[in-house]
């Protein structure tokens, strides 16, 4: 991403699953749609290292340099557990930010990513107008979409 001051920030990202997961994906978020849900309300690049690297995997490691791109509002980093119960699932918004790290360790994942902070958005609650359904309103992917769309990211 580009920074206000025009410079790329590298980020080093190190995820490590320690559950079975179905799998997790990276995106870029240029632009979002919100009216689609999930990973489909993300309008920008798809890091498939991520999504093969973890694809139906018990344990894992992807440890890469996270690719960036001009005009990149975000990232985000969405692990879809076993069974595709979505409060099991893992979320984390992020933005690179020079010497701020991000730190996860849990029982599903241990998630370590330099230069980036982490954006915090789930007692965000949309309510755009128009009709979305509750599945839409529930999916943390389209939560994050309105959040972004909202200019709330800083």
């Amino acid at each position: 991403m580009i920074t206000s001051k025009n410079i790329f920030v590298p980020m080093h990202m190190r995820l490590e699953i320690r559950r079975k997961c179905n799998f997790f994906w990276l995106r870029a978020i240029r632009d979002v749609n919100i009216n689609e849900c999930c990973a489909k309300c993300f309008i920008g690049e798809k890091d498939n290292r991520v999504y093969y690297g973890t694809l139906h995997k018990t344990r894992a490691v992807v440890d890469i340099d996270v690719q960036q791109y001009p005009g990149i509002k975000a990232y985000y980093l969405c692990g879809l557990s076993e069974g595709f119960a979505w409060e099991q699932n893992t979320h984390v918004a992020f933005v690179p930010e020079l010497n701020s790290h991000i730190s996860i360790d849990n029982k599903k994942i241990k998630l370590e990513i330099s230069n980036a902070r982490r954006i915090h958005f789930w007692d965000y609650v949309p309510n755009p107008p128009g009709i979305f359904t509750e599945n839409q309103r529930k999916c943390r992917n389209w939560i994050f979409a309105n959040f972004v769309k909202d200019g709330r990211i800083k």
